[in-house]
């Protein structure tokens, strides 16, 4: 029987050319990414406290300046999954705070992790030339790992071993539709029991046909995410906890999306408790 690791042997990072990673790519090298935030995303900030111990405490606080129920989550601290990452500075804000022991995340374009690192010198991340598996390549850091290659490949073993949380901000919708199940399976196999996700989707809710179907990002609304996730053997709850209209808060991109044919547009935020 061939071992998983002369079977890995033949897989290769996946290649930026191919169907699923060549449009991501040009739009890295064209510097076109609007989905990229300069700050934390919003409903990280304010439900962050789901996925991480002791995350009303700022990341500098020191020992001297903890209080009686500080130190008692003091020494709690989670593994954290960031499945397409690109370089989104959520990463940095979580692997810089003391209830997180590591971040690791994935994404098929070089470009993105290269430019994060880049942009958070304070990581120190750097490119791992021993690490042994040729199906993703590996750069580490204080903290935090990043690897490139595909998500639907990953094991325990390349990532280090399973996750206690998932913050999922823009990679279920980014992926096609057709490949949500196989998506939402992968990430069962690398959550520890009793684990927690932090999904955030799109829900093109009010427009036309076309435009609702459209993506990337493609709308996810709550009613797809119970389909994806309730009354799988592994998940114990799906609870939605907040919705952001995003043309409400942004009126300058209300004729963008209305050229695009859509009239209502809501960011979504749920919480994916695992048995």
């Amino acid at each position: 029987m061939t071992s998983t690791t002369s079977a890995l042997a033949s897989v290769r990072p996946a290649d930026e050319t191919t169907d699923n990673l060549s449009t991501w790519s040009k739009r890295w090298k064209e510097s076109k990414t609007g989905w990229h935030l300069l700050q934390p995303h919003h409903f990280l900030e304010k439900y962050g406290h789901e996925i991480i111990p002791n995350f009303a405490t700022p990341p500098s606080t020191t020992d001297a300046a903890c209080t009686d129920s500080d130190h008692a989550t003091a020494g709690k601290q989670v593994r954290v999954f960031v499945p397409l990452c690109g370089k989104t500075v959520d990463m940095a804000f979580m692997a810089e705070h003391r209830g997180v022991s590591e971040v690791v995340g994935i994404d098929g374009i070089r470009k993105a992790l290269d430019e994060f690192s880049t942009e958070n010198p304070n990581l120190q991340i750097e490119e791992q030339s021993t690490h042994h598996h040729r199906a993703v390549e590996k750069l580490s850091g204080n903290g935090i790992a990043l690897l490139r290659g595909d998500l639907f490949d990953l094991d325990d073993d390349m990532t280090g071993g399973k996750f206690d949380c998932i913050f999922d901000r823009a990679s279920l919708v980014a992926i096609q539709p057709e490949l949500r199940e196989r998506y939402v399976e992968t990430m069962g196999k690398l959550m520890k029991p009793g684990g927690t996700i932090l999904l955030v989707t799109f829900d093109r809710r009010d427009g036309t046909d076309d435009a609702k179907k459209a993506g990337p990002p493609y709308s996810v609304d709550e009613r797809e995410v119970r389909r994806l996730y309730e009354g799988l053997d592994w998940v114990t709850s799906v609870t939605k906890l907040d919705e952001f209209d995003e043309l409400e808060n942004d009126k300058s991109r209300i004729p963008h999306w209305k050229e695009q044919g859509i009239n209502l547009l809501f960011e979504l935020c749920l919480l994916i408790k695992v048995k």
